[in-house]
């Protein structure tokens, strides 16, 4: 059982492992690429031109810089283009490629043009695709259980899309961009999907509670353990409770101080739930590194 199974280094015992390959910039990396691609799945749907821009950029240096960073040898980045039929990272990287290309002549292509609509539809086919792949990429472990499950695709789709509305009342309230569609609208969306993904986020970890050994593990380490403390005051208390108590409440009758107040919220929350979750997978090797 997990609370007999202690949570060791690298030392040749029996216990589970931390992983330590994947962190901080594969943390950014995931983090940019949902709100990216939530904001321009958001601007396509409300037709903000400016929204999609930026949900571009966002992609494009954010998370494509947090890849390169994270690989080292940034001219091998090519390397993660090969076998897109099996590998999730190649579909990821394409994926990418895709968005950027069709998105750019999305943007500027006539509006209303046979052009326009059908790079439109690429772009958000792509978009989708990497707002949901690193859900699809961290379920590809089999060795990490709490990655390990078909809810994980859904719960970056819904933070992709939470940030994506997230985004664009900030870019509205604060004058960057304007949109046909009525704000309240837009604010009754940023609620629903807050409240839809504390449910997702609660049945997430009910479900590590009755999964193995090592899933229970990671859930003692995320609840009650190393790092219980960021995971309730940022990821679930500033990034969930806080901000729905804040859009239900106030949203965007308070101005753009509150606004800005929410969406720093969010994304603090949006960033630190995934860190936190990268830094909790364990695992349980058949054989640990015998130590000298």
């Amino acid at each position: 059982m997990a609370k007999t199974t202690p949570l060791v280094g690298k030392e040749f015992v029996s216990g589970f492992r931390l992983q330590t390959e994947w962190a901080t910039l594969i943390a950014a990396a995931f983090f940019f690429g949902k709100i990216g691609s939530g904001l321009f799945l958001m601007s396509l749907f409300i037709n903000s031109w400016v929204g999609a821009l930026v949900g571009l950029l966002i992609v494009l240096i954010g998370k494509g810089g947090a890849h390169l960073l994270y690989l080292g040898r940034p001219e091998r980045f090519w390397r993660g283009l090969t076998k897109p039929g099996t590998s999730w990272v190649a579909r990821g990287f394409w994926a990418m490629m895709i968005m950027m290309v069709s998105g750019t002549i999305y943007l500027f292509s006539p509006i209303g043009s046979t052009a326009s609509s059908v790079f439109a539809v690429i772009a958000g086919i792509s978009a989708f695709v990497v707002a949901i792949y690193d859900g699809f990429l961290m379920n590809s472990s089999p060795s990490i259980p709490l990655w390990n499950t078909a809810m994980m695709p859904v719960l970056c789709l819904f933070y992709s899309l939470l940030g994506g509305t997230t985004l664009t009342l900030f870019l509205i309230e604060f004058g960057f961009a304007e949109v046909a569609v009525e704000t309240i609208f837009l604010s009754n969306m940023e609620i629903v999907l807050l409240l839809t993904n504390l449910i997702i986020m609660i049945l997430y970890l009910l479900s590590m509670a009755n999964a193995t050994a090592a899933a229970k593990e990671s859930l003692r380490l995320l609840v009650r353990g190393t790092f219980a403390l960021p995971f309730y005051v940022l990821a679930l208390g500033i990034g969930l409770v806080f901000t729905l108590l804040m859009s239900y409440f106030v949203g965007t009758h308070g101005g753009a101080g509150v606004v800005g107040l929410i969406t720093a919220a969010d994304l603090v929350g949006h960033y630190f739930l995934f860190y936190l979750l990268l830094r909790v997978g364990v695992y349980k090797p058949v054989l640990g590194q015998l130590t000298m």
